[in-house]
């Protein structure tokens, strides 16, 4: 007992006390004090981590889950936080230490109460196959919700994160869900195979379609081309009988003016017939009258030889029946023919 000296650990914020009154505080202090009048408050500036395991908080669908996390928070306003816990220094390491303990433990209660508040509302809101998947989530809405709270104020603690490390479903509840999800996994891949098979099926139906498409496009334009080629026949026979009538009415034209041709040279042959026939009968009836003895020497007067032993042959031949026989040889008619030369 009497005067001590006392030095601290910068981690460690010191608030000496004197008849009920702070006369000084700080981090790390080193002072001189006298036991008899002099208490301390030690606070801790290090972080706290208290972990927590919440079973049985029901979901919306009124399942069962088990949470599983950690919260990390600090003392921030030491003044506040001394008031509400117990932190005096004891002289006695054990007892220091047994101080520091249950400070702890009084604050991370309140800590893991206030966190349970918030686990259970958020819970209550999600159906266990959301709840157990919405860890990232719950761990956001406790650090929001948390950093606003009151007690967290009360207490001058500060958040400084929430992990939560796991959300269970009770066991018969997680096979039958690890069931559902299994048939769900199968169904899931039943449709793939559905699908896959129906597009497979629609590819398939897809090439026939375009090979029938590509089909009916070739026989359309057969088609076209054998109406081209009928049209275009059609025109060269409309034409080729244009020409056929063409030809057909000069042929006519032709033969019509043929026959004027050949009716016009009858005529006129006609004519010329009538003519000689005329001139014959003018002279015939100029020489009817006439002798024919004198007719006959004016005619032997004006032949030449060859003349003459034709008519000379002709007059034989008017007196055959006078004539017994007639010879005449080759020579003769040599002579007379190199004669009548």
């Amino acid at each position: 007992m009497g005067i001590k000296y006392k030095k601290f650990e910068p981690t460690e914020y010191v608030m000496k006390v004197k008849r009920g009154e702070v006369v000084q505080k700080g981090l790390g202090l080193s002072f001189f004090y006298n036991t008899l009048t002099t208490s301390m408050v030690v606070l801790p500036t290090t972080a706290f981590d208290s972990g927590f395991a919440f079973d049985s908080i029901m979901t919306s669908d009124f399942q069962g889950v088990s949470v599983q996390g950690d919260i990390a928070y600090t003392i921030k306003d030491y003044e506040r936080a001394s008031k509400m816990v117990d932190f005096s220094y004891k002289e006695s390491r054990k007892e220091n230490q047994e101080v520091l303990s249950e400070a702890r433990q009084k604050m991370a209660k309140r800590i893991l109460n206030l966190a349970k508040v918030y686990v259970t509302k958020f819970m209550s809101t999600k159906n266990v196959r959301t709840a157990i998947i919405s860890g990232d989530a719950l761990a956001q809405d406790l650090r929001e919700n948390m950093k606003q709270d009151e007690t967290m104020q009360e207490f001058g603690l500060e958040l400084i994160s929430v992990s939560i490390l796991g959300i269970l479903a009770k066991p018969d509840t997680q096979k039958a869900l690890e069931a559902a999800a299994r048939e769900e996994i199968l169904k899931q891949q039943d449709d793939a195979i559905y699908k896959r098979r129906n597009a497979a099926i629609e590819q398939e139906r897809i090439v026939k379609e375009n090979e029938l498409n590509t089909e009916i496009k070739v026989a359309e334009k057969q088609k076209e081309k054998r109406e081209k080629e009928m049209e275009t026949k059609r025109l060269v026979q409309e034409k080729q009988a244009e020409l056929d009538a063409k030809k057909l009415e000069q042929d006519i034209r032709l033969e019509e003016e043929n026959c004027r041709l050949v009716d016009l040279q009858t005529e006129n042959e006609r004519k010329k017939s009538d003519a000689k026939a005329y001139d014959s009968a003018v002279l015939l009836k100029t020489f009817a009258d006439i002798d024919t003895e004198v007719v006959k020497a004016l005619a032997v007067s004006g032949m030449d030889s060859k003349a003459l032993i034709a008519k000379a042959f002709v007059e034989i031949g008017d007196k055959a029946d006078k004539i017994g026989v007639l010879n005449v040889s080759p020579d003769l008619l040599e002579t007379l023919a190199v004669g009548s030369n």
